[in-house]
């Protein structure tokens, strides 16, 4: 749908006949195709949008409708190429929520729209790389305290991009505690959260370090790479601390051992 608007919004007379356009040219049969190469005439993308139009019941000139899906369902055949997803403006929270949200017990969590939450009155937030570990929170040998703390599951997708929109909603007096894997992947997420003051790591030992991952932290290259080059302040011994045992240590692993965990400061 993209490749189509750009073609018509650009006039653009050919296109490389690939993987995109293969689907579009067998679905529409407009455009003659030459060798590699795909070529239109005005008259021909004038016919591609209207017959793209009536398949997918917006202007494709336009470009793909803004807004959430059931905004979208107002104008167009497919509800699901909103850009807005289901989960953008959610988040999955537990712990001490701020009021009006009732109290959960431990192992109980609420998928809040952010607009439910009053932010101005949370004074402290744990941000969890895995849902399992989310899940578990409540089982974890952490800082004391912590205990009071909103506790919010980074996610993915939608639910990620919910999160990000929470820590960038904060106060400046709010603390945010980012909880993930002790390998690159979790630091990285750390270092490139919107807001990150403190990391949560585990107090190592042998055993620990007996169950990481090899070839879990050679997967990690891109963020390693990454991490090489970043500011990373008070987190800069951990990262050297990883390189040095060349392992990842995953949240379930710290659990299973009854890992203690300590915070460190970002700055």
């Amino acid at each position: 749908m993209q490749a189509v608007h750009r073609l018509l919004r650009e006039r653009l007379e050919r296109v490389e006949l690939n993987s995109l356009w293969k689907p579009v040219h067998a679905a529409f049969e407009v455009g003659e195709a030459l060798g590699n190469w795909l070529h239109f005439n005005r008259e021909q993308r004038e016919m591609l949008r209207e017959l793209a139009r009536r398949a997918w019941g917006f202007d494709p000139l336009e470009g793909i409708p803004d807004g959430t899906r059931r905004e979208v369902a107002a104008r167009s055949i497919d509800e699901k190429i909103a850009r807005e997803r289901p989960g953008d403006r959610h988040v999955l929270v537990k712990g001490r929520l701020p009021v009006p949200l009732p109290s959960l017990g431990p192992e109980l969590s609420l998928r809040v729209p952010l607009a439910g939450l009053d932010l101005g009155a949370v004074v402290s937030v744990v941000v969890i790389e895995n849902l399992d570990s989310f899940d578990d929170w409540h089982t974890y040998p952490a800082p004391a305290g912590l205990a009071d703390s909103l506790v919010l599951y980074r996610g993915h997708g939608g639910l990620a991009r919910g999160a990000r929109r929470l820590l960038e909603m904060l106060p400046p007096s709010c603390e945010v505690t980012v909880f993930p894997d002790w390998d690159p992947a979790g630091l990285f997420i750390a270092q490139t959260l919107p807001r990150a003051d403190t990391l949560l790591v585990p107090e190592l030992g042998e055993a620990l370090l007996a169950l990481g991952s090899r070839e879990h932290f050679d997967r990690q290259h891109l963020a390693a790479r990454h991490l090489d080059a970043a500011e990373l302040g008070g987190w800069q011994g951990i990262w050297e601390a990883m390189k040095a045992a060349q392992v990842s240590v995953k949240q379930q692993h710290m659990l299973a051992l009854g890992t203690v965990l300590r915070q460190v400061p970002r700055h």
